[in-house]
């Protein structure tokens, strides 16, 4: 994928949750046994690191005596997160995951990392791989990456707010294969990038980066299978 695209795909994702950021929030909170599943696995005072935490939601159900910090591209987000009733020790960062030096601002290692609905927002293979990458540097010896992805495809009712490249000026050429643009027609209506990371790719995207998958499992949704939950630990040398 060309670097303008990856520019332009970033940059709409960026205008679209600073422009619905408080629709976005109040969107969210739903029943989630997935995440409750992989929260439950957190030991009490563990170092966690969220990327992707949006209004920071995750940090009020977390054990207590964990150091948390949240991390997120939207400044309205960040701002909603720190405004929340939070542990005194959380702390909420404007840092965006396209960006190399985002680690630069964090104080790892971490035990746990949470990325969840956050991968599938970042323009290109080379790039997801380089934001876990990044991610597995941060971890202590056996601490584990918790993502979660959104399976939209497996819905007919967001399939159909599947929308057109042309809506941007592209066409399926100039983006890779599980790269989808999806309508929000809540308090208005936008246009995001989401791409479809599934099973397959989870599974190239561990071993690329020298992860080893230790769970998977698919939850939440009406159907129960709305998202894709992996835990991943560094590979033992």
């Amino acid at each position: 994928m060309q670097y303008k695209v990856i520019k332009q795909l970033n940059d709409l994702n960026h205008n679209f949750y600073d422009r619905f950021a408080e629709s976005f929030a109040d969107s969210r909170g739903g029943n989630e046994p997935g995440m409750e599943r992989a929260l439950a696995g957190i030991a009490p005072g563990s170092r966690v690191l969220e990327l992707g935490c949006a209004q920071g939601r995750f940090v009020r159900r977390l054990p207590p005596g964990c150091d948390y910090v949240g991390l997120d591209f939207s400044a309205p987000l960040i701002a909603r997160a720190a405004a929340e009733p939070s542990p005194a020790s959380a702390r909420f960062i404007v840092a965006d995951l396209m960006a190399d030096d985002w680690p630069a601002q964090l104080d790892p290692p971490y035990d746990v990392i949470l990325a969840r609905a956050v991968l599938h927002h970042i323009p290109g293979y080379n790039h997801r791989l380089r934001v876990l990458r990044q991610a597995a540097a941060l971890l202590t010896p056996t601490g584990r990456i918790l993502m979660a992805n959104w399976q939209f495809l497996n819905v007919e009712r967001f399939r159909v707010r599947l929308q057109p490249w042309e809506s941007l000026g592209l066409s399926e050429a100039d983006v890779e294969p599980g790269d989808c643009l999806l309508d929000w027609r809540r308090e208005g209506w936008g246009l995001r990038y989401v791409h479809h990371l599934g099973a397959e790719e989870t599974e190239l995207l561990a071993s690329d980066a020298g992860l080893k998958i230790v769970d998977r499992y698919t939850a939440d949704g009406r159907e129960g299978n709305l998202t894709l939950y992996t835990v991943m630990t560094r590979q033992l040398q």
